[in-house]
């Protein structure tokens, strides 16, 4: 493997482990988010039923956008690692 191409890995590597803590960041959020969702889940009636029914709605798009990111997070990590065994 020649330097220029080894280079241009090592920056690949790099950009993708960026990426990949932002969508750690991403998913930290939407963990937060879907406990927020969770309360109004429990308590949300006391306040209004309609509360209790976004709750649920909000809940189960979090929980689906973080098995999102997870997922992505997990593909990206695999061809990090990929690419790391390419270059050694």
């Amino acid at each position: 493997m020649d330097a220029k191409l080894k280079k241009a890995y090592i920056a690949e590597v790099q950009y993708q482990t960026k990426m990949l803590n932002h969508l750690k960041k991403w998913l930290r959020n939407l963990i937060i988010f879907s406990s927020i969702s969770f309360v109004l889940v429990l308590f949300g009636s006391s306040i209004h039923p309609f509360i209790q029914v976004l709750g649920v709605i909000l809940l189960i798009i979090s929980i689906l956008s973080c098995a999102l990111v997870g997922l992505g997070y997990k593909n990206g990590y695999d061809n990090v690692q990929k690419i790391i065994n390419q270059i050694k």
